[in-house]
């Protein structure tokens, strides 16, 4: 066993854990994940993931639960299992984290440019190939990536950068005291299957669902009378007849989201107390 530092990501308290160093370099993954459980490092729970040089490469809070709505895809089907020698899926693992792949979800969805910088260039031809796949069929991803000792910020005032999970410029506030839950969930699903062909074509599947469901409420408010608002339930139900789908208010909130700053579509909705009544 070894101990490793850890900081909690929610009030920054550090703390020591023990891993198995066995169980960590044997992880087919790349990266292990580690439950932090309450009382451990502070009174909050979160997971930590260590990679096989026992590094911690990131920590999240886990105390959310955001479901996932199931809709039936025919994306694995006939799938080409030769992806994984296009795409090293472990090798993506390793270098983009949870909050990594999050803050670049989330900046997608706002149609803002990113930079992601890296010393490590060999890796970026690889990542263009990952983004390129996930977003193919859904979302354009404007994504750039440069090296550190290239960098000079000044070139760069309009875009988000991103350096590791540190966010280096951010002129839209687009991270501001957002917890990026969804964003975070998708991702998670992502690094936590075991299969790699099966993790990347489950990312595409996810962010693709996120598309179609926004596109379709983007529809279903188009097809308003003029002048009429929008009741959440009104959107559940459409989406649920439409999809064979079950939406959770968290989840429509994020899809809100997207409709009105990706499609830019303005969402009429109610009141916030009539609104929230509107799901009952």
């Amino acid at each position: 066993m070894v101990k490793l530092e850890i900081r909690c990501p929610t009030c920054s308290k550090r703390g020591k854990i023990e891993v198995s160093e066995e169980e960590v370099k044997s992880s087919t993954r790349g990266l292990f994940a580690v439950n932090i459980t309450e009382g451990i490092v502070c009174s909050h729970s979160f997971i930590a993931y260590v990679d096989k040089n026992l590094t911690v490469r990131d920590t999240y809070t886990a105390d959310f639960q955001i479901e996932l709505p199931v809709v039936e895809s025919k994306e694995e089907e006939g799938v080409d299992k030769s992806l994984t020698d296009l795409i090293d899926v472990s090798l993506i693992k390793l270098n983009l984290t949870v909050t990594n792949l999050a803050y670049i979800f989330h900046a997608m969805i706002y149609n803002s440019k990113i930079l992601f910088i890296s010393d490590q260039d060999f890796l970026f031809e690889k990542f263009k190939e990952f983004f390129s796949y996930i977003t193919k069929d859904s979302y354009e991803l404007n994504i750039q990536f440069a090296k550190k000792s290239h960098f000079q910020k000044e070139n760069y005032k309009d875009r988000v950068i991103l350096k590791g999970s540190e966010v280096l410029s951010d002129p839209l506030k687009l991270f501001n005291k957002k917890k990026l839950n969804v964003e975070k969930a998708i991702a998670q699903r992502f690094i936590s299957e075991y299969d790699p062909t099966s993790s990347i074509i489950i990312l595409k599947n996810e962010l693709k669902k996120t598309f179609e469901l926004s596109n379709s409420t983007v529809e279903i408010i188009q097809k308003l009378e003029k002048g009429k608002k929008v009741f959440s339930r009104q959107i559940i139900e459409e989406l649920e007849k439409k999809h064979n789908v079950k939406v959770s208010m968290p989840y429509l909130e994020f899809l809100y989201e997207i409709v009105e700053n990706y499609f830019k579509v303005e969402i009429p909705k109610t009141s916030e107390i009539s609104n929230f009544l509107g799901t009952l």
